[in-house]
């Protein structure tokens, strides 16, 4: 299946707020409920800890912070992680980021900027991670983020949880049912939320839509290649796969980056089938 570079509603400067917020809300609950990025922990905690010494992540795309779905484990893997996330996004959903930090007030920064993940701020350094997000850039613009990366000698690793495949198709085909029977229970508790999910659906509805064209924009993993294979990027090595959900045809993509001073030895490019 070729992929194909459609709009998602959620993208547009015209989505209202309260909408988008919704969207990335209910994304967010699902990622923590199923579990969808355990997958690739030991893998994220390996790139991260290279550094050896208290790390800062810059999450970029943050949503509404997948990073909670996978927190504890990072920090009590392998014995330990000295970490921090400062959490940012284009249109940053500032009461999810300051949820996340309520509740892990040691582990989590809140950027209230909007913050282009193609030209991020200097201020802002340390490892970057991007989750279910990289599908929304076309490749000129995934390119320049992951280029941004390197000329700032900075890690990165980008992960999505959708693929371009019929079953994760069909699944998303059942979404609306999930917002209805779920919204109850997320949190940041919105009004906003309940009206647009129960009196105006319109959240099921955007959830539906955008949930069928990110498995059409998702990138596959030749195509991760081919996107890294075009960067002015000598000294760094990379780790490019696919982590499988049990016996399932599907899982979580990933692309990995960090420069090779803190290289130990891999293969530059890795498939995991």
């Amino acid at each position: 299946m070729k992929r194909i570079h459609l709009f998602e509603i959620e993208d547009q400067s015209w989505c209202p707020g309260s909408i988008r917020d919704s969207v990335t809300d209910f994304l967010q609950y699902i990622v923590r409920i199923f579990n969808l990025y355990d997958p690739i922990v030991s893998l994220l905690w390996e790139a991260i800890a290279r550094e050896g010494r208290p790390s800062r992540v810059i999450d970029l795309c943050a949503g509404g912070v997948t990073w909670l779905a996978i927190i504890d484990k990072m920090k009590f893997a392998n014995g330990g992680l000295d970490m921090s996330v400062t959490l940012t996004d284009l249109y940053p959903n500032v009461e999810a980021f300051r949820s996340a930090k309520a509740r892990y007030p040691n582990d989590f920064e809140v950027c209230a900027d909007s913050i282009d993940a193609a030209n991020v701020s200097v201020d802002l350094q340390g490892f970057r991670t991007l989750f279910s997000s990289f599908h929304h850039f076309t490749p000129d613009l995934a390119r320049s983020i992951l280029q941004n990366a390197v000329d700032r000698r900075e890690g990165i690793a980008v992960f999505e949880s959708t693929q371009r495949h019929i079953l994760l198709i069909v699944y998303m085909l059942f979404t609306p049912l999930l917002v209805w029977v779920l919204t109850p229970w997320i949190r940041p508790f919105r009004w906003s939320r309940l009206i647009f999910t129960y009196l105006i659906p319109v959240v099921p509805f955007v959830v539906l839509f955008d949930g069928v064209v990110s498995c059409l924009r998702t990138y596959s993993v030749a195509e991760l290649q081919e996107i890294v294979a075009t960067l002015n990027a000598p000294e760094y090595r990379w780790k490019i796969g696919l982590k499988r959900v049990g016996f399932l045809p599907v899982g979580v993509t990933y692309l990995i980056g960090y420069p090779s001073d803190n290289h130990t030895g891999e293969a530059d490019e890795k498939f995991e089938p």
